[in-house]
């Protein structure tokens, strides 16, 4: 179905739902599937209310809370596209679960570049939305929010860049910062102090490499050596020979400070783990080349992001007994389960976050009053909320919190060593 006959079904269906009478569900999904047995976010028997939880029970006052979708729907890539749609889902069972009558998503697309984005936040706000969720892309964030701030409009966004978080912008988004301060955390508090890295040679390689130091370094801990690389394999071949010397204690070349003084050997440690943030066909191809520079990888442990989070990753003999850091894999399948079901296929790791967004925006919209319903103070909940891919809250900053589990990397698949926390209570 195009764009513009989707979006104006699901507006127009929705418009009738916030008028409906008390019988009537609530937001509805265009492709209708099965609703799950119990909304998410309500709480659960044994723990009780979540952080952020839904109430349907609690829900007050009869006019349409206005909520604007920003997304490339009509990009020129069909792989956004479909991660497009698929995150208009997400939105969708959210808004389904939810239950709430009033709740209005008005989509639209952005079309994948920052002058459209801009046009779609203008029309959102035309149409009255009070709060924007996306866009999707950095360029597009930027101007969007140059639409947004002069109406005092917040924007919940997807992008990772943290240049644009801020004056009414935060990011739901997996920053790497994250993942690395967790595994960094995790590593040194189970007697790691020396590490090593190997990081591609781009702007994420650098942003890993500068959150890595700073991790290990305000723990006490030491980047014993660093190597960049070129993303192909063969290109990987020298720095990881490199980084591999450094795997073991050895003994430079003497160094004379005084002629006539006697020579004196320095020794130096090796590293305890080394910190890989790569993934996919290349992280398979640059992981087996430490133990073939004879590193003991039964020793030395290998570290990774949540890209590691791959099922083919576990016939990798080199990763067996890696760590990474990333969502609990035993929360993020129930969203799984929920969207196959009612769309018939797996959800794409970011479909999680137009989902939350959702949540989130959900969550707030049960303010009867609409002064203050999606203010700073609002939004940034110390409490945070549970969505997706479990417990996360935005700063005041514009940052994105998360509570990430640790994972190990096995042949039979992969296995909770650190389980993600329940709450930003610490000791809870």
């Amino acid at each position: 179905m195009a764009l513009r006959s989707l979006a104006l079904s699901l507006i127009g269906a929705l418009a009738l739902a916030a008028c409906a009478s008390d019988r009537d569900r609530g937001p509805v999904i265009a492709r209708p599937g099965e609703g799950p047995e119990e909304p998410y976010g309500v709480g659960d028997p044994e723990r009780g209310p979540r952080p952020g939880a839904i109430d349907p029970l609690h829900m007050q006052g009869d006019d349409p809370v206005r909520v604007a979708l920003l997304l490339p729907f009509t990009a020129n890539s069909d792989s956004v596209q479909k991660i497009a749609s698929a995150m208009f889902d997400a939105a969708q069972l959210a808004a389904f679960e939810t239950g709430d009558r009033r709740f209005l998503l008005i989509p639209k697309d952005t079309k994948g570049n920052a002058a459209d984005a801009a046009a779609a936040a203008r029309s959102a706000l035309n149409d009255g939305a009070e709060i924007i969720l996306g866009p999707l892309f950095a360029e597009e964030v930027a101007t969007v929010a140059e639409v947004a701030r002069p109406q005092r409009v917040p924007v919940v966004a997807f992008s990772s860049d943290i240049a644009s978080a801020g004056g009414g912008v935060y990011l739901l988004s997996f920053p790497p910062e994250l993942e690395i301060a967790r595994i960094t955390d995790y590593s040194m508090s189970a007697g790691m102090t020396r590490f090593g890295l190997i990081a591609p040679a781009n702007e994420y390689g650098e942003r890993v490499a500068s959150a890595f130091a700073e991790e290990i370094f305000a723990r006490g801990g030491v980047l014993v050596h660093q190597e960049r690389y070129e993303q192909s394999p063969s290109a990987m071949l020298a720095p990881a020979k490199r980084l591999a010397a450094y795997a073991r204690e050895r003994i430079p070349a003497a160094v004379r400070v005084d002629p006539n003084a006697p020579q004196t050997a320095v020794a130096t440690r090796g590293y305890q783990a080394v910190l890989i943030p790569e993934q996919g066909t290349l992280l398979r191809a640059l992981a087996p080349l430490f133990p073939y520079y004879n590193v003991n990888i039964n020793r030395i442990k290998l570290l990774g992001v949540s890209g590691w989070q791959n099922p083919r990753l576990t016939r990798e003999p080199a990763l067996r007994g890696g760590w990474f850091a990333a969502p609990d894999p035993t929360i993020t399948k129930a969203f799984e389960a929920r969207f196959a079901a009612a769309f018939g296929q797996r959800p794409p790791r970011l479909a999680s976050l137009s989902y939350d967004a959702t949540l989130l925006a959900a969550r707030l919209a049960q303010n009867p009053r609409r002064r203050g319903r999606f203010d700073e103070r609002a939004i940034t909940d110390p409490n945070g909320y549970f969505g997706a891919d479990g417990l996360f809250r935005l700063k005041p900053d514009g940052a994105v919190e998360r509570g990430l589990a640790v994972l190990e990397i096995q042949p039979d698949g992969f296995r909770v060593v650190d389980p993600a926390p329940k709450s930003f209570v610490p000791g809870t």
